[in-house]
């Protein structure tokens, strides 16, 4: 065994011989191994930069929504204008209502999403409530099962712990 082309991928000799239909592939395997690192280490860059100037990066986020609503705005103002050859004022009028229109149906969804959230706590709700006594029964057959010395070892352990968050706090 021994690493092909100090990439870090182990690679057998048997794999090295291989027939040569197969080298493609082993070097497009190669290639993404490589390249899939790399991408790991770019979400990575970016989940750490995300978290350390969430500030900045929020604002620009707000700053590319705006530049792009600005983009297609100018491309409809465009492309009215030189489908329907009208003047500026026409133009604006056109592209305002056809906008609302774009923007109507994602407010119509969420509209038809927030009549259904009242049902859709209530199963929550009971499903939750339905877990919580399920996890109760579960633990409390845990307890009643328990001989006594590890129910004793549970309520040491219960009893070090507020002692140890007792003390972290007041001292």
């Amino acid at each position: 065994m021994f690493a092909g082309a100090d990439c870090g991928v182990i690679v057998s000799v048997k794999e090295l011989e291989a027939n040569s239909a197969d080298r493609p592939f082993m070097e497009l395997q190669m290639i993404l191994s490589i390249n899939r690192n790399v991408a790991y280490g770019l979400i990575l860059t970016v989940i750490v930069i995300v978290i350390l100037m969430f500030d900045t990066v929020f604002g620009l986020f707000l700053e590319l929504i705006h530049v792009s609503f600005e983009f297609v705005e100018e491309m409809l103002d465009i492309l009215i204008e030189q489908l329907f050859h009208t003047d500026l004022h026409d133009t604006q009028v056109i592209v305002f209502y056809l906008m609302w229109a774009i923007a109507g149906y994602p407010l119509y969804r969420l509209y038809k999403l927030l009549r259904t959230m009242p049902r859709r706590y209530r199963e929550f709700k009971e499903d939750f409530v339905s877990a919580w006594l399920q996890l109760k029964k579960e633990i409390l057959a845990y307890w009643q099962d328990l001989p006594a010395t590890g129910k004793t070892k549970w309520i040491m352990g219960f009893l070090a712990s507020i002692t140890c968050m007792i003390l972290w706090v007041f001292m």
